[in-house]
């Protein structure tokens, strides 16, 4: 590995996006992999991360020395678990490293540490780096503000069985927008609608998740408008849709 290329250290390289990160880094020009830190107790331990991630060796085995991993890299990629990001933070504050989260499952007060240490060091923080979703964030922002108030907002999330959190942190960020964007609050939130016998709330908006298969994933969310003319909720209805698929990794 050159020393004048961009030094990464990886915080959950074992996993699916991981892998796709240490494969990317692996042909890069100006970035190099550096670290790659799993738990303690993962069964990669000690094991190549390049023959892990299905590409050649390439000498940087999976260690669980996060200090050190931080310490010694230019900036630190973090895309392990909810639990484990408060160390990482904390690592990246005391060394003074930059930092890019793709970690989901954020607590509130997770949230609000991130932007707390983001005026001590750069952070980058989404649930999604995808450009198509994140275009999807603001298109969602602009129907709420359009449509928002005269129609019933669903949200679905699907993605590959092998998916831990539920709902994705793609779905919560489109959950949150819709929320800021509209006034309301969590009590409007439903998930799903198993045992509930009660004609549906104006103003609810309900999520919807999927896991199955290998869908990389697929996030719609729905604005179903009464016709107009139409008074009445049984009437009929016009439906709105923005979507975003992502079918291969390339497409992130």
């Amino acid at each position: 590995m050159s020393d004048s290329k961009y030094q990464i250290a990886l915080i959950g390289g074992s996993g699916r996006m991981g892998r796709a990160i240490i494969t990317v880094l692996s042909s890069s020009s100006k970035s190099t992999l550096s670290s790659s830190v799993v738990s303690g107790g993962s069964v990669f331990l000690g094991m190549d991360s390049g023959l892990h991630s299905g590409i050649k060796q390439n000498g940087v085995n999976f260690s669980s020395d996060l200090e050190a991993a931080v310490r010694s890299a230019d900036c630190v990629i973090d895309f392990s678990t909810y639990q484990n990001l408060d160390f990482t933070l904390k690592a990246c504050i005391q060394h003074r490293k930059p930092v890019v989260i793709g970690t989901t499952g954020l607590t509130e007060l997770q949230k609000d540490a991130l932007k707390v240490a983001s005026k001590e060091i750069g952070i980058v923080y989404s649930p999604n780096m995808s450009i198509g979703v994140n275009l999807l964030f603001k298109l969602t922002e602009i129907a709420a503000k359009a449509m928002g108030e005269n129609s019933d907002i669903e949200i679905q999330d699907i993605h590959h069985r092998h998916k831990k959190d539920a709902p994705s942190g793609t779905a919560e960020k489109l959950k949150s927008i819709l929320l800021e964007t509209l006034g309301r609050t969590s009590k409007n939130v439903i998930h799903g609608r198993h045992g509930v016998l009660k004609e549906r709330d104006p103003r609810e908006i309900g999520i919807h998740t999927f896991r199955a298969g290998e869908v990389i994933g697929d996030h719609t969310v729905y604005f179903l408008l009464l016709k107009k003319g139409s008074k009445s909720h049984t009437g009929p209805r016009i439906e709105k849709l923005l979507r975003w698929d992502r079918f291969t990794q390339r497409s992130f």
